[in-house]
């Protein structure tokens, strides 16, 4: 019989995936969908290959190794919408968000480059982290502090959280009660 470990492993990729369809294919990056963002500008990035939609009207962005779609937008206040790939999301910019839109908290922090956690490799993105994964810049030592689980089992942080950024507190790609009861009910 496989180890526990490795059962609550696979049942958590399996249903966090499942949950998460577009995981593989095209998908808007960033923001997250019923975000609350401040006024100014505003760093878009998508995966694939289409029109970049905003509030209708095509956003010129940058191509980058043919599949990732990054764009600088300064959107006024109010309700916005994104579209890509048949993907659909909105977002708020300014005070007065609507009560389920919930603060954007983007990842990685300001500054820092889509080389600091990828690499390009036979054409196609792939994560930098070989082995050390997420603990490149995060403190493994940290890690039991906030987890039930510990970095054996989980140690695809992805399978949770959005290395992207979130709406969600810890960077969750649901909320917490939700990601946590995919594997425990």
């Amino acid at each position: 019989m496989p180890d526990r470990s490795v059962v609550l492993t696979l049942l958590l990729a399996t249903t966090v995936l499942a949950q998460n369809t577009s995981e593989g294919g095209p998908r808007i990056l960033r923001p997250a969908d019923k975000a609350a963002l401040p006024a100014g500008p505003l760093t878009i990035i998508a995966r694939g290959t289409g029109p970049l939609l905003l509030d209708g009207k095509r956003v010129a962005g940058k191509v980058l190794n043919g599949s990732i779609v990054f764009a600088e937008v300064t959107p006024q206040g109010g309700m916005h919408e994104l579209s890509f790939a048949g993907q659909k999301l909105r977002f708020f910019v300014g005070p007065g968000a609507p009560a389920d839109f919930r603060p954007y908290r983007p990842h990685p922090p300001a500054g820092a480059a889509c080389e600091t956690c990828h690499v390009v490799r036979e054409g196609a993105w792939e994560f930098r982290g070989a082995g050390s994964g997420c603990f490149g810049c995060h403190d493994q030592k940290k890690f039991p502090v906030g987890h039930t689980h510990n970095a054996e089992v989980l140690s695809e942080c992805g399978l949770c959280h959005d290395p992207h950024g979130s709406a969600e507190k810890f960077h969750l790609k649901m909320a917490r009660e939700t990601a946590c009861k995919q594997c425990h009910g």
